[in-house]
């Protein structure tokens, strides 16, 4: 099984698509930064999703936005309309969380992700059943099993 965890900034705002058998998905780009300060390196990924996680990014997820995208990747290489070969890495997401602040995430129009189980704090009920999580511990002390 291959499965790839990552993390950075959003680059552009999602995109909705549709397959040739008319099933939709969305795609938007990740920039995935990495390498020290004085010498950092950014790689540009290709994100998708469909069904109820592409419904929550496209409602949620906007240009900046820092995401934790797990999923499972594939190598892809074409001749673009120069041709030249270009290489490109795409991530079909199966899991997306909002990382970073607090603020940054409400500014860039992600829901209240504080978990602090207030009424009125939980995540969006589509996050919770998408796969989709809000920032903040996933796991509860009954789900642990010793």
């Amino acid at each position: 099984m291959k499965k790839i965890f990552v993390t950075g900034n959003v680059g552009r705002d999602p995109e909705s698509r549709y397959a040739p058998n008319g099933e939709s998905f969305v795609t938007f780009s990740l920039a995935v930064t990495t390498g020290p300060k004085d010498n950092q390196k950014t790689d540009w990924l290709e994100i998708s999703c469909n069904g109820r996680t592409a419904e929550t990014v496209q409602k949620w997820v906007k240009k900046g936005s820092k995401l934790l995208i797990e999923g499972t990747p594939s190598a892809n290489a074409y001749i673009n309309k120069e041709g030249k070969a270009v290489a490109s890495l795409r991530v079909s997401a199966s899991n997306i969380e909002f990382i970073g602040s607090r603020e940054r995430s409400e500014e860039a129009g992600a829901p209240d992700g504080s978990y602090d189980q207030a009424p009125g704090n939980e995540p969006a009920p589509a996050m919770q059943q998408s796969g989709f999580n809000a920032p903040g511990p996933s796991l509860q002390a009954d789900d642990i099993p010793f």
